[in-house]
Parts: structure tokens; sequence; C-alpha cells
């Protein structure tokens, strides 16, 4: 009994059964000596219960300088399409480096993005949707002023949009926009002198008066004509329906 557990104290357990990607706890205690993980796995943390994973009935606590280790098989990313979707992810000018669940990635080496997942997703590679950037141009603010020339502004800023529908356009560095098709974020407005403004007013009251003078006097023309013709015909009626009264004399020679 005793040999026994002493080469469980000094000897490492390995698992058999080892994942080609990912991460994992070991199945029982490793020797801290030795280092608990094989198979070009590295080791990314380590803990006497598996930080809560491991059960005391199927695991129970480690012997002194033994631990249980998570181990991590570092790999090269796949590519895949699930980048662009995780908030969890790695920018790397021209692509998207991450988790295919979308948890945090964790790289080796930066330059040949060899990494790895600790959830023990596949690590992902993503080439960035191809962007298009172009300058938008608000509506133009009131001008300075109402003659003798003023200036309007507007608001012009770079946006950037890409290939896929899901992402609305985002504002952008100035730079990424082409300097040349800039459009103007001001003008000139309301270049009319005001003395010409002043004058041309008073001529339209002119004549917007002569037109209310005119107008009154069609109208009382009007109601004249209307009035005419009503006594007329109030007359005429009269004169229909009034009966003849008076007395006839007859002047008769024979009986005078």
């Amino acid at each position: 009994m005793v040999p026994v557990l002493l080469l469980l104290f000094l000897s490492p357990a390995i698992s058999l059964d080892l994942p080609s990607h990912g991460c994992y706890w070991t199945e029982s205690c490793q020797s801290k000596w030795f280092g608990g993980c094989g198979a070009d796995h590295i080791i990314t943390d380590q803990s006497d219960n598996c930080n809560g994973l491991c059960g005391d009935s199927s695991y129970p606590p480690c012997l002194p300088f033994h631990t249980h280790y998570h181990c991590c098989k570092p790999e090269n990313p796949k590519v895949s399409k699930t980048c662009t979707r995780c908030k969890n992810k790695l920018d790397f000018g021209d692509e998207y480096i991450c988790c295919t669940d979308c948890s945090d990635p964790s790289l080796i080496d930066k330059n040949s993005k060899f990494g790895y997942c600790r959830s023990g997703a596949e690590l992902a590679v993503q080439l960035k949707p191809q962007e298009t950037f172009k300058w938008v141009a608000g509506p133009w603010m009131k001008c300075s002023s109402p003659c003798d020339g003023g200036v309007r502004y507007r608001d012009v800023g770079c946006y950037g949009n890409t290939e896929d529908a899901s992402i609305k356009h985002y504002p952008a560095d100035p730079s990424r926009c082409s300097g040349e098709e800039m459009p103007a974020r001001q003008e000139p407005c309301n270049l009319k002198s005001c003395v010409d403004l002043s004058i041309s007013d008073m001529d339209d009251s002119k004549k917007s008066g002569m037109s209310g003078w005119l107008v009154t006097l069609l109208v009382l023309l009007g109601i004249v004509a209307v009035g005419g013709l009503g006594f007329a015909g109030y007359v005429f009626y009269k004169r229909r329906t009034s009966a003849p009264t008076g007395f006839v004399y007859i002047m008769l020679e024979g009986y005078s």
C-alpha cells in the first residue's frame, strides 16, 4: 500500500485522452515537480480543486506537491466567419483573431498568431469586411445675415461602411476620406444689397396697395350694380301688381 501511495506522490498521472486543441483540467492530481501537462500542451493555470470544477467524491484533494492543471494545446487559427459578430476579438489590421465561441483568445506568438482558447473552442481568423469611406454632409444652417452678404455653415464628417449590411456606417478619421472630394463646410449667402432689398420691398408694398384699392373699387361697383338691379325689379313688380282705381265720367249730349 505504501509503495502505491509513494508512486502517486512522486509520479504524475498522465491523461491518455488529450484534446487536439483548446484547454482541459487534468483528471487527477499531477506532480508539481514533473508538471501536469503532456503531448505538447502547456500549463495555463493550476488549482487544488480545479477552481471548483472537481467534486470531492470524484476528485479528492491532492496530496502535498500535487495539484490539478489547466492545460492548453496551442494551434494556428482556422479561417472562419465568426469573428465579426464577437465582441472578444483581437484586431490585427486586416483581420480578426477570435474563438469560435466568442470567448477571449490567448496568443503565445502574435507574429505567427499561434495561440489557444481557454474555453476549449477553436481559435479562428477572419479577414475584415471590405471598408469604404466617404464624406457625409449635413443640412445648411441659417445664413448669418439677411442681406449684404453672409455666411452659412454645415457639418461634414468622414464615415466608413463595410460589405456587411448588419454593420451600420460609423464615424472615421478624416484622413481615411479623400481630401479632394470633401464637400464645402461653408459658403456665402444672401449677397443682395440691403438698400436694393428695401427699395424692392417698397415697390412691392405700393403694388400691393394699388391692387387693394382696385379690388375695393370693383367691390363697390358690384354692390351698386346689384342694388340698382334690385330696385328696378321692385318698381316693375309694384306696377304689375297694382289694380287701377278712380271714377269714369261719360258725357252724353242727348241727356243733357
